[in-house]
C-alpha cells in the first residue's frame, strides 16, 4: 500500500495515527506542508521515493504554526534538503529554539493536568529550525501557481493556513480547525492559545473559495469544502444568537 494518498493530481497526503503531512509535487521540485513528529522525516522521504524523488527535490517547506508534531521533522528535511521554509514571524522565534514554546492552555482541565505531563514527552520537544521566508498574511509562495498565506491565529499567535489555486482551490488549514469523525470543528482546547481568535480565523477561511480542505488531524474534506465551513460557521452563530 503506497504511503502517499493523492488527493487531487500532484497533490499527496500522507496521513499520521496523530497528524498529517502534505505533498505538492511539481516536476521542478517539491512542495512539503508541515513535516509531522520528531522521526517523521524518515516516513516521509520513503513516500517520496515511493513517487521517484529524492529529498533533495524538497525545494520549499510550509510551516502552519509551531506545535512539536508540526514542525518536529522541520530540521531533519531542512539539513537532507536545503529548502526554503516558510513560517509566520509570531511563530518562527519558537520554531528556532529563541522563544520557549507557550504551555498548554490554562482555561482547559485538561491542559492543567495533562499539559505538563505532555510538555515533557521527548517527542514534544523537537530540535529547532530556522525558517527563512515569512509567511506573513497575503503573501505569495512562488509554488504550486502561487499558494496564498492566509493568517489563521488562534491555535497559536502565528498559526496560517495555505491556499492553493487549481482544482477548485486546496486549503491546507493546518491546525486552524479540525475534521476528526467525519465532524468539522474547532482546534482542540487544550493547546489552542485564543479560541476566540481561533473561531474568527474559521470565519475568515469560510469567506475564501476551496474546493478542498486538508487538515493537520482528521481527513480531508473533498467537494465544496468551503461550504461545509460557512455552514458551519452559520450554526455557530445560529447558537449563540
Amino acid at each position: 500500500m503506497p504511503l502517499f494518498e493523492e488527493i487531487v493530481p500532484f497533490v499527496y497526503a500522507l496521513p499520521g495515527s496523530y497528524v498529517n503531512v502534505f505533498l505538492i509535487a511539481e516536476e521542478d521540485g517539491l512542495t512539503v506542508i508541515d513535516s509531522g513528529l520528531k522521526g517523521s522525516d524518515r516516513r516521509i522521504v520513503r513516500a517520496i521515493g515511493e513517487l521517484g524523488r529524492k529529498p533533495e527535490d524538497i525545494r520549499t517547506l510550509l510551516v502552519t504554526h509551531h506545535h512539536a508534531d508540526h514542525v518536529g521533522s522541520l530540521a531533519a528535511l531542512l539539513g537532507r534538503s536545503g529548502a526554503a521554509a516558510w513560517a509566520h514571524p509570531l511563530d518562527a522565534p519558537i520554531i528556532a529554539g529563541e522563544k520557549p514554546r507557550p504551555h498548554a492552555n490554562p482555561g482547559s482541565i485538561a491542559g492543567r493536568i495533562f499539559g505538563p505531563l505532555i510538555e515533557r514527552l521527548p517527542q514534544n520537544n523537537p530540535p529547532p529550525a530556522r525558517p527563512n521566508h515569512d509567511a506573513t498574511d497575503g503573501a505569495v509562495v512562488q509554488v504550486a501557481g502561487g499558494v496564498q498565506v492566509v493568517h489563521t491565529p488562534g491555535h497559536t499567535a502565528g498559526h496560517v493556513s495555505y491556499l492553493m489555486p487549481g482544482h477548485g482551490g486546496v486549503l491546507f488549514a493546518g491546525d486552524a480547525a479540525g475534521h476528526v469523525f467525519g465532524r468539522l470543528g474547532t482546534p482542540a482546547l487544550i493547546f489552542t492559545e485564543d479560541m476566540a481568535a481561533a473561531k474568527e480565523s474559521i470565519r475568515k477561511l469560510a469567506a475564501l473559495e476551496f474546493d478542498t480542505a486538508c487538515f493537520g488531524h482528521g481527513g480531508v474534506l473533498k467537494g465544496k469544502a468551503n461550504l461545509e465551513f460557512r455552514r458551519y460557521v452559520e450554526r455557530r452563530a445560529r447558537a449563540a444568537g
